[in-house]
């Protein structure tokens, strides 16, 4: 089993979304995928996976020992489940062995495990990363974003992690006119690997109906460590493109 801390150097950049979708790709491609919500007291997981309803423990019942994991776990989709958070609580009895031993305990049948991280560098930061193998930092193309996500960076590098990174929210038609930097030179800036680029959508996301190429090609990325990422910049570039650029404006 491969577990992955999905985290980000600020929160509203859509850390949560992405572990999401990136869980339901994984699943597609016919991995038995488990997501945590270790982002205790903002946590809303089980919401955008429209869960909320069908949770009967969570996270704290387990650590509490109220229940076994696999009790837990809520089955979302094919291959697909949440491991939920407590509404209200906010992790404080929580430790990274707690979390550790939960995914020993997942191991035994599942491939991947998701583990949504509080944004930032916080308390709840290093319990949720301590116990993964690979962290993943969702951060956007703007300036205050990749500060947040470099210092992030720096820090999961003192954890001997290598991460990687997912550019989301990337607006196609600023990227074509050179108005944000590139998968490459945020790659350059903040010295890590793009896994993903996620283009901004102009519809709402629903994650349990998501199907995109972007999500597919990071999941393959991830499962198999090859593949190309979206150019969101594609369809705004040349006369059509400039066109599309001008229906869209800032």
């Amino acid at each position: 089993m491969k577990s992955i801390v999905i985290t980000s150097g600020k929160g509203g950049v859509g850390k949560t979304t992405v572990t999401a979708c990136l869980g339901i790709a994984l699943s597609a491609l016919g991995f038995r995928v488990v997501l945590i919500d270790a982002d205790f007291g903002l946590n809303n997981l089980d919401v955008l996976l429209n869960m909320e309803n069908r949770v009967v423990y969570d996270v704290k019942d387990v650590i509490d020992n109220r229940c076994r994991v696999r009790q837990a776990l809520v089955e979302c989709t094919h291959n697909l489940f949440l491991l939920p958070s407590a509404h209200g609580y906010l992790g404080e009895n929580v430790t990274a062995q707690n979390i550790k031993l939960i995914l020993k305990s997942l191991s035994v049948t599942f491939d991947y495990v998701l583990v949504d991280c509080p944004a930032g560098i916080e308390a709840g930061f290093k319990r949720a990363v301590m116990p993964c193998d690979k962290a993943l930092v969702v951060t956007t193309p703007h300036l205050s974003a990749l500060r947040d996500a470099s210092k992030v960076i720096n820090l999961l590098a003192s954890y001997r992690f290598t991460p990687t990174l997912v550019v989301n929210r990337v607006r196609g038609d600023l990227l074509a006119v050179g108005k944000i930097p590139s998968a490459d030179e945020i790659s350059a800036i903040l010295g890590a690997e793009v896994d993903g680029v996620i283009p901004e959508s102009d519809r709402a996301v629903d994650p349990v109906e998501m199907s995109d190429k972007p999500f597919e090609l990071l999941a393959r990325r991830i499962a198999f460590g090859t593949g190309e990422t979206i150019d969101p910049a594609q369809k705004y570039r040349g006369i059509l493109g400039a066109i599309r650029r001008r229906m869209r404006r800032d």
